[in-house]
């Protein structure tokens, strides 16, 4: 759960998040005021998924990205809620 305590950290630092699906997983970079304050790829599917529902054409800014950030408990509680259903499906 690195990954979800790394968007954490990287979302109170910034005010915009730039993703790109390439072959290793989504790629992202935090951005505040034009300059990229982290960036990294997300390996694991279920985050790489439920982050890229929260943008639109690789871009979370604005109210959509204050939403998600002040509301980051909650996602990250989707997440894994939604790890641990896929671990008991199997």
């Amino acid at each position: 759960m690195k990954e979800l305590e790394r968007i954490e950290s990287s979302l109170k630092k910034s005010n915009t998040l730039l993703y790109k699906q390439d072959d290793k997983g989504l790629a992202c970079s935090f951005v505040n005021g034009g300059l990229v304050v982290d960036s990294f790829v997300i390996q694991d599917e279920v985050i790489a998924e439920a982050l890229a529902k929260k943008g639109t054409n690789g871009v979370v800014e604005g109210s959509t990205f204050n939403m998600l950030r002040s509301n980051y408990d909650w996602f990250s509680l989707h997440v894994k809620s939604k790890k641990l259903y896929d671990t008991l499906k199997k």
